[in-house]
This record gives C-alpha cells, structure tokens and sequence, in this order.
C-alpha cells in the first residue's frame, strides 16, 4: 500500500461523503482522453502547462499515455489534470444531469465542482476560469487520505495563468 507524503491532508468531510455514495460518471481510460479545447482555451492551458511544477504535495511529476500539453500527472496512482476539457452535464442548464446546487468547495482561491466517479476517485473542475480544469484524485485521496493541498498548490498555478471567465 502507498503511504502518501505527510503534509497531504484529507478532504472536507463532504468530500468524503460524495466519494463513499459513488456515481454513474464516466471514469478511466474515456475520462482521461486527450482534450481538444478551442484555440483561446488552448492558449490557456499551454500557459499553464508551462508553469505546472516538478512536485504536487510530494508527489513527483509523471508523464500521462498519451503525452500532451493538456494533461500531466504525479505520483502513482496518478494525480491527473486535463485542461481544456468541456463544460459538465451537471454544470450545464437544461442538460438531464443538471445540477443547480451542485456541490463545490473554495480551496486555494478557486471554486471547485466535485464529481464523485464510479471507482471511488473524485474529479474536480475548476469552476469560473476561461479554461475548465479537471483534477482527478485517485480513491485513495478522495476517501479522506488526502487531497486539499494537490487543489490548493494546482490553484495557485491556474490563478496565475487562466484568468476569470466563463466557457
């Protein structure tokens, strides 16, 4: 079993609730496609690619199958961001999975949706960003062994590259 660098912290306990009630979501290999955002989006992401660092919380930086300037990952099991991916169902008015009150936590300056996944991991989208963002955390994180400080030192790095805005 991994043991995960100390300073990791857990979740908010909601987020752990969301984690044990699981979800139909898409999870795995079709949630970890490369993404193909449009051009201003796209210019966003290589910005932040170009600032995401070598360590995440302790966890050492990886190369994500297939390798891009959208997706990068740390430690094992893998911490996955992908950015420029489209807007949730649940985020989107008039779609069947909309979601009004749709469960999100401010960590690190940035609003994060939080969508439990069908393997016990949770996806997290930065929320009100001209680029979405989605940080998936593996269960093991998202069951209470960690997570706040991944979303916090990631926020820091899409504050200073994706500016405010909706897409």
């Amino acid at each position: 079993m991994k043991t995960w660098p100390r300073r990791l912290r857990a979740l908010p306990a909601a987020a752990a609730l969301l984690a044990a009630a699981g979800s139909a979501s898409a999870s795995g290999a079709a949630a970890r496609a490369v993404p193909r955002p449009p051009a201003q989006e796209a210019a966003h992401c290589r910005a932040l690619h170009a600032e995401l660092p070598a360590t995440v919380a302790g966890l050492e930086r990886g190369t994500p199958q297939p390798v891009s300037e959208f997706t990068a990952q740390w430690g094992a099991p893998a911490v996955v961001l992908r950015c420029g991916v489209p807007r949730p169902e649940a985020l989107t008015y008039g779609s069947k999975s909309f979601d009004r009150y749709a469960p999100a936590w401010a960590i690190g300056g940035i609003e994060w949706f939080a969508e439990p996944q069908s393997d016990r991991s949770i996806r997290f989208l930065a929320t009100h960003r001209a680029a979405w963002v989605e940080v998936t955390l593996p269960k093991e994180y998202a069951g209470g062994g960690g997570g706040t400080d991944v979303l916090a030192e990631l926020a820091a790095r899409i504050t200073k590259t994706i500016p405010e805005g909706y897409v």
